[in-house]
């Protein structure tokens, strides 16, 4: 019985010189669903890839937990407290650092940026910042040979229109007063690295210089850092690192995760892929209109063949199933043409810089793509669901005719 309506259901679909436009009805159903299941496959792609890629850059850049004092006060014991911190399970590498705001100048140019003082050593352990130094050596920024050394940023170099061996001047906006008033803090330092991030922001308002170096242009006297950078052996478990480190230090230490300190972001990006996700399924939602119009047709058109299978004891369900099939069989060929279409969208994407970004507002140069199986099986699901859905009713119509009354018409 399986094997007739699915015969029939076939027939029905194949063009006739009597049933031209039922046939065009068939390819718009079609290429409607298919248009629906490529939109939703590469958008859904698009901002997964957006979302990963923003991720990898904020986790790369910075450390997956960060320790401060409440109060703001200095970590002064930060050598005991980095040893509490590695003996956690999960922590991977402990680095301390001190963030200040400096400006930094060169003769014609002059910007203000984070200047975060770091052990060159420690600091590659714990972030990635070693593997995204472009250009010179990060280990050089210990040495005390002359000048104290600094590593910019691409973008900052690029502004302020220097590189390896070239110097710069820090000046601290906080200086002190002396008698003749406010005296800024001022110092020359040589740029001996030059990272790049991928992230804009980072890149241009982000220096690094060691610890020590920091301290001495700061007239910093005592032992304390600001806070420790603390790397995972899992980012994607940082949150409950984070909450096993807070027991064991207790207060006044607060331990936070990359992903609670970029919260609002994050979540962002989940509700506009959410919400493109509803919005683009009424695209498919809408070529089942077609479907619905497909099979009513359909049903006008074989009035005879209806009336003749029923009184030759085709039941009720036979002739639902029929249609069913029909709508279902729309629904299958769209979905899989639309995942291969999708599928290859994603790829050129991935592969070709088609469209270009504005590196200082997307944090990227290029549309990023994350091609994932879960996306094409929740689509593919969806849009058959949908397609099934939409061929009940008229299904159901079809199934109620009475053969008879259609008899006696003919």
């Amino acid at each position: 019985m399986a094997k007739i309506d699915n015969f029939i259901a076939y027939r029905y679909l194949r063009s006739k010189k009597s049933s031209k436009v039922l046939s065009f009805i068939s390819f718009i159903s079609i290429v409607g669903i298919v248009l629906g299941v490529a939109t939703l496959i590469v958008v859904t792609s698009v901002l997964t890839g957006f979302s990963e890629n923003l991720k990898e850059k904020i986790v790369g850049a910075n450390s997956h937990i960060v320790i401060n004092k409440l109060d703001g006060t200095p970590i002064e014991n930060w050598m005991d407290i980095i040893k509490k911190v590695k003996a956690v399970k999960g922590v991977e590498a402990v680095s301390p650092f001190i963030m200040s705001q400096v400006l930094v100048s060169t003769r014609d140019v002059v910007n203000g940026v984070a200047v975060k003082g770091i052990i060159p050593e420690l600091e590659v352990k714990a972030t990635n910042l070693g593997k995204f130094i472009k250009e010179g050596n990060i280990y050089n920024l210990a040495k005390k040979d002359g000048k104290p050394k600094v590593v910019l940023g691409k973008d900052l170099a690029q502004t302020m229109g220097v590189t390896i061996g070239d110097d710069v001047v820090l000046i601290s906006p906080f200086g002190k007063k002396g008698p003749f008033g406010f005296t800024p803090i001022m110092k020359r330092f040589e740029v001996i690295a030059i990272f790049d991030t991928g992230m804009y922001e980072y890149n241009n308002s982000l220096i690094f210089v060691y610890l020590d170096d920091l301290k001495n242009f700061f007239k910093i006297t005592k032992r304390g850092v600001t806070g420790l950078s603390v790397k995972t052996v899992d980012f994607n478990k940082s949150g409950i690192i984070a909450e096993e480190i807070q027991k064991v230090l207790g207060f006044p230490f607060w331990a936070r995760d990359w992903l609670s300190m970029n919260r609002n972001l994050f979540s962002a990006l989940k509700l506009e892929k959410t919400a493109m996700f509803v919005i683009l399924t009424l695209i498919v939602v809408v070529a089942s209109f077609n479907i619905i119009s497909l099979i009513t047709m359909t049903v006008k058109d074989k009035r005879k063949d209806i009336a003749i299978l029923r009184s030759f004891g085709a039941s009720e369900s036979l002739i639902r199933k029929v249609f069913v099939k029909q709508g279902l069989f729309i629904g299958i060929v769209g979905t899989v043409i639309g995942n291969i279409l999708g599928y290859l969208i994603c790829v050129i994407l991935e592969k070709y810089k088609i469209i270009s970004l504005p590196e200082d507002i997307y944090y990227m140069d290029r549309i990023p793509v994350k091609i994932m199986p879960s996306v094409f099986m929740i689509v593919t699901v969806s849009a058959i669901i949908i397609t099934y859905i939409s061929s009940i009713f008229p299904s159901r119509q079809a199934a109620k005719l009475d053969p008879i009354e259609l008899l006696r018409n003919e």
